[in-house]
């Protein structure tokens, strides 16, 4: 057992090189699971004054004298406590002694063996962990050199290689290698997610001194732009069944010359209801409790897990002053490409499987029709696919579907290209989005009118992809870096098509959600057993643990 006597909430060892972000101690969020304990600051440097911030005001506390000051009641009361001055040092403590259990650290792979290998080594450097679960899903690293000697040397490092199952299998195997440690908490991390030893010790002991079970997640900050925070706390909108923040944050947050006053809007004002997997810390006995994921392939495991969690009495948090730093997403490779189908379809299923209304259904078909508006004709025919599917009912793919999962999805995406892309580079009339209005206009238009030459090309970058950003075009060119990386005409005849498939399939699931709701309802908890998942592993082809066991 690590064990930390007294017990550091947060500590700072040198403040020169640390974000205010990562200085600054959310009391809001650690007042639950401090109870009355007493919090002590400790603190090197000259001139050092405490800070508070609540509802948006800043509050000047005193001074911090002889490096040290017990806090008071109501200064513990603020929403966020920071430190000004020359700071070398810091450390937020409590008097008590607890010790905190060991991590395993699960790392899913897929052919990323630089990333996969620099995860590795990060995570044996932290004193908390000891043990790091490679689960490599591409057969790439059991003869890397690389990776072959450091498992020569390093006990604490087991390798298990399986065919690609997707996020859900990679996690699902990691959290069932891990089970031969129970008093471990199992860190599920991204091989290309990093966060530091410090923030998964502030997590580990958030879930330690927590009264209820609680399963910790960490913001999401940008690899590319540090300081700028991704995603925060989240939850799921049971009416619609579409993830949102639990706070006022509208978007992405650039957090670079800011300070606590300026965090309101992270504020819940709804609770935590699911973590993402790039960095999510389970308590001890999890896997036991609650089973495993539901074999998806990919997208939404993470979010059915937590609402699984969530009716056995779990708690959510994500802890602010924490970070993973990940390579940031775009709607271009999110929607369209081959994951938007899984995506689609494993939405609709946990939805179904949890008892969701048919909120869920006008809000698919509402973004359907937005798609079609937009020109976004791929990511139309991708939901239908996925669609499709899921009205097959859960026997027709669910765990039946890993080795297939993404192959399928490809093959509707190189078909959709080698119909609509334009076969020679194609030269822009528009550079920036049209007026809503206009566009709007025109795409109404060109939907109720026959097919004609392309008038108006817009080109766009990837990572600005959006609806509002595309409608109203004839043609599009996305870009990367000002390079094109696709042009597609949009015709009137494939938006009116994909209109009518549409309305004919939302038709059908709403006269048949109870069906379908009462058969995923009963079919989901099959498949997140010990016994189903074996199964499949030895279906797929058993994977063989390398190592040290």
């Amino acid at each position: 057992m690590a064990t930390l006597k007294p017990l550091a909430l947060q500590h700072i060892a040198d403040a020169s090189r640390a974000t205010l972000w990562e200085q600054t101690f959310s009391a809001a969020v650690w007042r639950p699971v401090i109870g009355e304990r007493a919090v002590v600051l400790e603190a090197e440097g000259e001139d050092i004054t405490l800070v508070g911030a609540r509802a948006g005001r800043r509050r000047e506390l005193g001074a911090v004298r002889n490096g040290r000051r017990t806090l008071q009641r109501a200064e513990l009361a603020e929403d966020w406590l920071w430190l000004e001055g020359r700071i070398r040092s810091a450390t937020w403590r409590l008097e008590t002694a607890l010790d905190l259990p060991p991590v395993t650290a699960v790392i899913p792979t897929y052919r990323r063996e630089d990333d996969a290998l620099a995860q590795a080594e990060r995570f044996l450097e932290m004193e908390v962990v000891t043990e790091v679960l490679v689960v490599d899903q591409g057969g790439t690293l059991a003869q890397d050199p690389r990776l072959r000697r450091l498992l020569a040397h390093e006990e604490r490092l087991r390798l298990v290689t399986q065919p690609n199952l997707g996020g859900s299998g990679g996690y699902a195997r990691g959290m069932l290698e891990a089970g031969r440690n129970p008093g471990a908490a199992v860190l599920f991390s991204d091989d290309d997610a990093v966060i530091s030893g410090e923030s998964l010790r502030r997590m580990l002991a958030f879930q330690t001194l927590a009264p209820r079970p609680t399963i910790l997640g960490a913001p999401l900050f940008s690899s590319k732009k540090p300081q700028r925070l991704l995603a925060h706390s989240e939850t799921v909108d049971t009416r619609t069944f579409n993830w949102r923040p639990t706070g006022l944050e509208s978007g992405p947050m650039n957090l670079r010359g800011t300070t606590p006053v300026d965090w309101g809007a992270l504020a819940p004002s709804t609770p935590a209801t699911y973590t993402g997997w790039w960095g999510t810390l389970f308590p001890p006995g999890t896997a036991a409790d609650l089973g495993l994921p539901l074999p998806l392939f990919l997208k939404w495991d993470d979010a059915e897990y937590g609402l699984r969690a969530t009716a056995r009495g779990y708690d959510h948090a994500v802890l602010p002053g924490t970070a993973v730093h990940h390579p940031p997403w775009n709607a271009h490779i999110t929607q369209m490409s081959w994951p938007a189908r899984l995506l689609h379809r494993n939405r609709l299923a946990v939805a179904a499987g949890s008892g969701a209304g048919r909120g869920v259904i006008v809000s698919s078909f509402a973004h359907q029709c937005k798609h079609v508006l937009a020109g976004h004709l791929l990511t139309a025919e991708l939901w239908e696919a996925g669609i499709d599917e899921f009205r097959a009912g859960p026997d027709a793919w669910l765990g039946d579907d890993q080795n297939r999962a993404r192959s399928e999805g490809e093959r509707i995406v190189e078909a959709w290209h080698h119909e609509c892309d334009f076969p020679s580079p194609v030269a822009p009339t528009h550079t920036s989005p049209r007026p809503l209005p206009i566009a709007l206009g025109h795409a109404l238009l060109r939907l109720s009118t026959p097919d004609r030459a392309p008038r108006v090309t817009l080109r766009v970058p990837s990572k600005k992809v959006r609806w509002t950003t595309t409608m109203g075009a004839d043609a599009v060119q996305i870009t990367r870096g000002g390079t094109p990386l696709e042009a597609y005409r949009v015709r009137g005849s494939h938006m009116r098509r994909a209109l009518a498939r549409s309305i004919a399939s939302h038709l059908d699931l709403a006269l048949r959600w109870g069906a379908l709701r009462r058969r995923y309802r009963r079919a989901l908890p099959q498949h997140t057993t010990v016994e189903a998942w074996t199964a499949l592993f030895a279906d797929a082809a058993p994977g063989t643990p390398t190592g040290r066991d």
